[in-house]
This record gives C-alpha cells, structure tokens and sequence, in this order.
C-alpha cells in the first residue's frame, strides 16, 4: 500500500506580509538598510530574515489573484 506525505514549506516569498528589503547597489551586506526580507504584519517594516519567515505562526499565503490586475475588457473605458 502507499503512503503520501505532504510538506508545506513557508517561504519569504509566498507570505502575504513580506516584502523585500530596501538594498543600496554596491555596497556589502553589513551596510544594507534593511535585510533582504522585510515583515509588514504588524504596519511596520522589520527586519526578518527567511528562517524566521519559515517557521512564523502568523504566515499566510498570498494569493496571486489579490495583486494581479483585471483584464481590460471591451467593455470598459
């Protein structure tokens, strides 16, 4: 008989509150503003980075269907 099992990996770039971090071209990681990943849960931005994006009680997976614009109909003007 065979057995299924099922991994649900939380990643930085599928949570509905993460963004990307503000980055400076040039410059070396000790000197960035932020960290690649940023948290937008609470309204504010914060510094994560992705293993505590992975293991968060408060991740939510975000829809691409939230963000992507309506086709233009004929319809519309």
């Amino acid at each position: 008989m065979a057995t299924t099992a099922v991994a649900t990996l939380q990643t930085a770039w599928d949570c509905r509150w993460s963004r990307p971090g503000y980055r400076v071209a040039g410059v070396t990681e000790q000197f960035q503003p932020e960290t690649l990943w940023i948290c937008t849960r609470t309204g504010e931005r914060r510094c994560i980075d992705a293993a505590e994006c992975e293991h968060c009680p408060h991740w939510e997976f975000e829809s691409r269907q939230e963000h992507s614009p309506r086709p233009r109909r004929s319809c519309d003007r």
